[in-house]
């Protein structure tokens, strides 16, 4: 008898707090003694309420639908929103949760939650803390402004970025385990590179340190796809996913992949809970989570449905995120509130059509819009918003127009420095895409116009003006470049007066179409401060909790600052973790 078989039998007996109740006939691997489960996705609020849980004395066992871990966070820039922080005094910020919380009644006005509020703000900085503490996961300071600088109580350095993180220590299997980056986001298929990397890489001959630097670089890649198949330096959201897997591998959880969770059956009033998954075979398993069981699948952004909440078709969300945290956790009695005006967190996304028949999304946040010399314009060739502000109010800006689709334009010098999408920086050739029709390529602004179908004189009109805009460094109609945000994002050493604003004159010129799209959904179950879930009678589903994308935002579709979805994520995550273990 195989000792799978035996563990299910000792379960049955009562001596795990997990236990399997059906054994299949068919041979499968899985983790059957375990306490608390992230139902599946496999993103950092998942990872963060089973690494806490499981460092608690918990057994623990993630279900991730896909082949990979990491969920949308894999996409992210893996920043994380946590007020009053631990790194703001390295980059001499005072801040409070006081005045977090001023900022935070400004920002959302009557959608405010003083009790949701409040368990964020208070358990947040300790979270981190805590994380960082116990675990792999590092974050770093950037002093970047708020998203609504001018409400009182915003703040500086709020925001805080995951380090880069070294795959090796993962090892090849684990390695391969995580999810992909987006184009765009990487070079030769798997090759990523920190943000404060992109000024040496994109200027290798710069200087010998540049060239030193990018030399080795590309050779730490060759290596890493002889050895790993994959590259191994990971940055951004991909960073705080390999930190968390890493995290939760050494606390003992259970990973479990191509596992998606299809049913929850409740059995009493304890708090236990029936898991029915399916393996890859297409067998079903079920696991009693005697503890609880925590959802965690990445809201709805990809389901056909989303669209009831979301006024757009494009996210970038992975392909699996449907609801199904949300429908199952209907289906034993969870609530939903009212919707709110807006159920997402919103970006222009371009769209890349394979000759496959794929659609790649990538979301334009601030790499490429928001640097001296970007212009975007309407089908009338005009410019309708300023194009630097936050991506959540500039696709705000494009329902409240209208505005189906528009046209990120700049100059030959603009996508050697910057890159455009997917278009990656010098020295990466754009040829591919441009054959693909993802980028478009003119001699002159004329032909540029001809080619996109938009009005010749209005675009050559709405260029010159914002050239004279950037000589003066003053846009009079949009106010590009007034606010701490657009300066932060803009680039000082681009020989402009105002970093936020650059001319558009040296062809040949380039323009991509860019789309309304979301990042993700923000809509969810009902869930009380302690991240369990509450039934339509407003009471606690005993042993069901949501967290991250599967619970109903606490920001309600606003977007305070960078990594408001990842911060509260994680630390209702780390609130589920601890309240499954009794503390």
């Amino acid at each position: 008898m195989s000792t799978l078989i035996r563990q299910a039998q000792r379960s049955a007996r009562g001596n795990w707090p997990w236990r399997c109740s059906k054994i299949p006939t068919a041979p499968y691997k899985a983790a059957l003694n375990t306490t608390a489960s992230s139902s599946h996705r496999s993103g950092c609020a998942g990872l963060t309420a089973a690494v806490v849980a499981a460092k608690h004395g918990l057994r623990t066992l993630v279900l991730e639908k896909s082949n990979f871990f990491g969920g949308t966070t894999a996409f992210s820039g893996g920043g994380a929103w946590i007020p009053n922080n631990l790194h703001q005094k390295t980059i001499d910020v005072t801040d409070s949760r006081e005045s977090a919380e001023k900022y935070l009644r400004n920002v959302l006005g009557d959608l405010y939650d003083h009790d949701m509020i409040a368990s964020f703000l208070q358990n947040a900085p300790t979270m981190l803390q805590w994380m960082q503490t116990h675990t792999h996961v590092r974050f770093k300071p950037v002093a970047l402004p708020d998203y609504h600088v001018g409400k009182e109580g915003a703040s500086v350095g709020r925001t805080i970025l995951t380090q880069e993180y070294d795959g090796r220590q993962l090892g090849r299997q684990r390695l391969r385990s995580i999810r992909y980056t987006l184009q765009g986001y990487h070079a030769f298929g798997s090759m990523q590179a920190d943000p404060a990397e992109l000024p040496v890489l994109s200027n290798p001959f710069q200087s010998i340190s540049n060239l030193a630097a990018s030399v080795r670089k590309i050779t730490r890649f060759s290596l890493d796809m002889l050895l790993y198949g994959k590259g191994s330096e990971m940055a951004n959201g991909n960073a705080l996913v390999g930190r968390l897997v890493k995290s939760c591998d050494d606390a003992g959880v259970e990973l479990q992949a191509s596992s998606p969770v299809t049913r929850l059956k409740r059995l009493d009033d304890t708090g236990a809970l029936t898991v029915v998954t399916q393996d890859s075979q297409g067998h079903a398993k079920e696991f009693v989570a005697t503890k609880g069981v925590i959802l965690a699948s990445g809201g709805f952004g990809r389901s056909k449905d989303a669209r009831t909440y979301l006024p757009h078709e494009w996210s970038v969300q992975p392909k699996g995120n449907v609801g199904d945290g949300q429908r199952m956790g209907r289906e034993v009695g969870a609530a939903m509130p009212p919707p709110s005006p807006k159920n997402g967190v919103f970006a222009p996304v371009s769209l890349l059509r394979t000759r496959s028949g794929q659609v790649r999304r990538y979301p334009h946040f601030s790499v490429d819009r928001t640097k001296p010399g970007s212009i975007i314009i309407n089908t009338h060739g005009k410019q309708f918003a300023n194009e630097a502000e936050p991506y959540q109010e500039f696709v705000q800006t494009m329902h409240e127009q209208g505005i189906e689709k528009a046209f990120l334009v700049a100059d030959s010098r603009f996508l050697r420095r910057y890159g455009m999408g997917m278009a990656l920086p010098w020295p990466m050739s754009p040829r591919s895409l441009i054959a693909q029709g993802y980028l478009v390529k003119a001699r002159t602004l004329h032909e540029l116009a001809d080619k996109i179908q938009v009005s010749p004189e209005a675009l050559l009109d709405t260029v010159a003006a914002c050239n004279e805009n950037a000589t003066q460094g003053l846009d009079p109609e949009f106010g590009r470049g007034q606010s701490s945000y657009d300066l932060f994002y803009g680039d000082s050493s681009a020989g402009f007066p105002n970093p936020s604003l650059g001319t558009c004159t040296r062809p040949p010129f380039y323009a991509l179409t860019l789309y309304p799209g979301s990042v993700c959904s923000t809509y969810g179950l009902q869930t009380n401060v302690k991240a369990q879930v509450l039934d339509t009678l407003n009471k606690v589903i005993p042993g069901l909790y949501a967290v991250g994308l599967d619970a109903n935002s606490i920001m309600r579709g606003e977007y305070p600052g960078g990594g408001s979805s990842i911060g509260p994520a994680m630390t209702f995550g780390y609130i589920a973790g601890m309240s499954l273990a009794g503390k």
